[in-house]
């Protein structure tokens, strides 16, 4: 019910709207059963004028058949207009639980998608909203419709004979028990199927994403398998759902159909001790049997429902997650690094993993620090604190930029002073325009269009950016040059292209502090020259941070911090930490050993 009351404050937001819906589906639900009150007395006019031999005017006839008319066609037109105006109450409200997912999954930290597999996510957006889409339509339309139409033929029923009202209340109980069954049922069947279309999601995109490895290690066939088991499992619980639906209908009608057969024959008895006329029974009968469609359709509807409640929970399970970095209630604008960055740390972790512990570091503002170390160290983990991509307790330690503790910065203010270059590089299916204006959506010469979402970097800005990461020149030669399409993760660009792209994105951020996470360790020895080469025109002038495994990439560092198992073992620059003979020179000599 909780859920149904979630979803329900989004639809109602449009109060108007929702009002001449009802409206119109008690409309309908009045034209719906109108034949049913009338037919008493056309058939008592009937019957006593066959009793009596008299001649019914033609002109009666031509009126009734008038009279039913109009009301097939104000019964179409209601239904016409509360179906189109619930369609659009429901497409709004989809419409915003969408956006407002997306605003939610955008704003959440990094954990969170660590936890969650993309295809996961995406199955949200897609298979979740049709079922709650459906489940909004038929779980409102359906009751407002049917339920007053079951209130309307119970009254005409207790008028025509209370007698048979009764034994027809015996009914409901039944009815009402096999709705509720049906409905449980059908709630776990939705919850397994949506929870296997999330699998089936996740397996998709992982294959699509990794097509190359995949065809590489010649693993079609094992993906292919892999993809029919995942399949095969949604089948058998989209089967399970259609049991359910197929099963659920004929018992209804098996249970409608017995009770008729008692009501027929009380009915005939009423009838002829003359406590009822034909038309009250023909009257109560009529209704009798109109009652069995919407009873029947609110076992569908329930079954809607049901699914929607699936639906609507994992969706809600995200828009209420209280897994976020927090602001503090009064976060102040961090201004422009002047003097340090200030790590301390006596502990974090990864669940209840230790990755950092004793860690003491300072990074001067305008100098190059370093950090180096095998895999597993650490390093990554202590470059996403800085951008508080991960938060550290406050009781295990804080980091502060002139002082001032980041936790107590906006998120914005703090972010925007940081640019960040990654060995994985992300870059989307759009132009080179596009991606490199990303980096900076709040400078002068950016025109950002909320409505599109489309970015616009003057000339100026993006060649001056491209020059100095060395893209200009390839991006001259290509067909549409800035405005070229880059294809999917920037797939139409080799690896060196796409990381030059990446450089001026961050070079048109501006930002006065950098970090570099391995930028270079994919790359080939020409590529990793002309890209190092735009990573030095990137640090002038910058605070930077710089992970890294090629060792030579580091040797003009100011600092270099090595790493094991979490902590800070040797700290120096590279003259100094060779002469130690400590784990650098070990390092580095693993990387430069002579080979003879």
């Amino acid at each position: 019910m909780k859920y149904i009351l979630k979803v329900g404050r989004f639809v109602f937001r449009y109060k108007i709207q929702a009002t001449f819906s009802i409206l119109f589906m008690l409309s309908y639900s009045v034209f719906t059963v109108a034949p049913a009150h009338y037919i008493k007395t056309v058939m008592d006019y009937q019957i006593e004028a066959v009793k009596s031999q008299e001649t019914i005017e033609i002109e009666r006839y031509v009126l009734v058949g008038l009279a039913m008319m109009l009301i097939l066609v104000f019964q179409g037109v209601s239904f016409f207009l509360q179906n189109y105006l619930m369609g659009s109450l429901a497409q709004k409200t989809i419409r915003i639980l969408r956006e407002k997912l997306y605003e939610r999954i955008i704003y959440m930290p990094i954990s969170f998608f660590n936890k969650r597999p993309s295809g996961e996510l995406i199955s949200r957006f897609t298979v979740d909203f049709v079922t709650l889409n459906e489940a909004i339509v038929v779980g409102i339309v359906g009751p407002l419709r049917d339920i007053p139409t079951i209130i309307f033929l119970f009254v005409i029923m207790f008028d025509r004979s209370w007698k048979l009202m009764l034994l027809t209340l015996i009914l409901l109980p039944f009815v009402s028990k096999l709705i509720s069954f049906f409905g449980q049922q059908s709630n776990k069947a939705a919850t397994k199927r949506l929870n296997q279309f999330g699998e089936l999601s996740m397996l998709l995109s992982e294959t699509i994403t990794g097509i190359r490895v995949v065809k590489a290690f010649i693993m079609e066939k094992y993906e292919t398998s892999r993809f029919a088991e995942k399949n095969q499992k949604l089948y058998k619980h989209f089967m399970e759902s259609i049991f359910i639906s197929s099963y659920s209908f004929p018992l209804l009608q098996i249970t409608a159909g017995v009770f008729f057969v008692f009501v027929f024959i009380f009915g005939g008895h009423l009838i002829n001790t003359q406590q009822i006329t034909v038309g009250d029974f023909t009257s109560f009968i009529m209704s009798f049997a109109m009652l069995n469609m919407p009873l029947k359709q609110l076992n569908g509807i329930n079954l809607k429902i049901q699914e929607g409640v699936a639906a609507a929970k994992r969706i809600f399970d995200v828009l209420e997650s209280d897994e976020k970095i927090e602001e503090v209630p009064n976060a102040r604008r961090i201004p422009p690094i002047q003097k340090k960055i200030q790590i301390k740390i006596d502990r974090f972790a990864y669940e209840d993993a230790e990755v950092l512990k004793n860690i003491d570091l300072t990074l001067k503002a305008g100098t190059i620090t370093a950090l180096v170390g095998s895999s597993g160290s650490g390093k990554s983990t202590l470059a996403n604190l800085i951008p508080r991509f991960y938060d550290v307790p406050p009781e295990s330690g804080k980091i502060t930029i002139d002082g001032m503790d980041i936790r107590e910065a906006t998120l914005y203010s703090l972010r925007n002073q940081m640019a960040t270059v990654t060995q994985e590089i992300v870059l989307f299916n759009d132009t080179i325009r596009n991606n490199i204006s990303y980096g900076n959506v709040d400078c002068s010469s950016i025109k950002q269009d909320t409505v599109f979402g489309q970015l616009d970097c003057s000339d100026e800005a993006l060649t001056e950016a491209a020059k100095a990461a060395y893209a200009y020149d390839f991006i001259m030669q290509l067909p549409n040059q800035f405005d070229q399409e880059i294809g999917e993760k920037g797939v139409m660009l080799s690896g060196g292209q796409r990381q030059r792209i990446a450089i001026s994105r961050a070079l048109i951020k501006n930002a006065p502090i950098l970090i570099l996470d391995e930028a270079t360790s994919a790359l080939d020895t020409e590529s990793e020259k002309e890209v190092q080469a735009a990573i030095e025109n990137l640090m002038k002038n910058r605070t930077s941070l710089v992970i890294a495994h090629r060792l030579s990439t580091i040797k003009h560092a100011d600092v270099i911090h090595v790493l094991k198992d979490g902590q800070i073992i040797e700290s120096g620059n590279h003259t100094e930490l060779l002469e130690r003979k400590g784990e650098y020179k070990r390092l580095y000599d693993l990387q430069f050993k002579d080979p003879n």
